[in-house]
């Protein structure tokens, strides 16, 4: 099993790994959609209006978050063609005005200032540390004037990235990958693996990514998405006028 994740980490072209995560996740966009049923509670930290669930996988916490907020419109964006489609099923079994689309955050097929909320829940850390700012500008063109922004992502302090972090120092020791913070989580569906491609920022390194993309932030800190846990990163913002 080391031999393949030396593979994968040494991928030195970062859309090779935006296109790797979209692979992965068609082959288990059903069981994540079924595992996945549950909103975060800080969806509700947005603005109602035009609702844009941003890698937003079976539109869960749009839809939570258009429920809650009495919203005018949700948009459920996935690079994911499965996962649209399982959005839209959503929308349709919920019954809220919305629509799903397939496409790649890095370029939002959306007019500028279209969005009055976005929320972009563990998402952006399936990005390479090259695009996310290319990504945060794109949520500030479409975002509107007071917009609210919630963005999160797994915190590497976690416990559980341990081993995978002490296997990513080695192989930098060894310059077998340029960056100990690229990381390759296995996902189990029948006797397979597929490994997702996550790199996990540090609370500073989302700050100044953030300040640099015309966002200002309102607030920042650890969150869990069970409760009594914090073991996520996230930040709410809005675009600086």
């Amino acid at each position: 099993m080391i031999k393949p994740i030396i593979m994968l980490l040494r991928k030195v072209n970062s859309r090779e790994k935006v296109i790797h995560n979209l692979e992965v996740y068609e082959e288990i966009a059903n069981t994540f959609s079924s595992l996945r049923s549950r909103p975060w509670p800080i969806a509700r930290s947005v603005k109602g209006g035009v609702i844009l669930d941003l890698g937003s996988g079976p539109c869960t916490n749009g839809i939570y978050a258009f429920k809650y907020r009495r919203g005018k419109y949700v948009v459920c964006l996935d690079i994911s063609f499965s996962m649209a489609v399982m959005s839209r099923r959503n929308i349709v079994k919920n019954g809220v005005l919305g629509d799903a689309i397939a496409a790649d955050m890095l370029f939002l097929p959306l007019r500028d200032s279209a969005v009055d909320s976005i929320l972009f829940i563990a998402s952006l850390h399936h990005i390479p540390r090259e695009y996310s700012l290319k990504v945060l500008k794109e949520i500030r063109r479409v975002a509107k004037q007071f917009s609210i922004i919630v963005i999160t992502v797994w915190s590497w302090r976690q416990l559980r990235f341990v081993v995978y972090t002490f296997r990513n120092i080695l192989f930098y020791i060894f310059r077998l990958v340029k960056s100990v913070r690229e990381y390759y989580i296995p996902w189990r569906k029948i006797k397979r693996i597929y490994w997702r491609y996550y790199y996990l920022y540090s609370l500073n390194e989302l700050i100044n990514g953030i300040t640099r993309s015309g966002l200002k932030i309102l607030s920042s800190g650890y969150i869990g998405y069970r409760r009594n846990r914090s073991d996520n990163i996230y930040i709410a913002v809005t675009p600086i006028q």
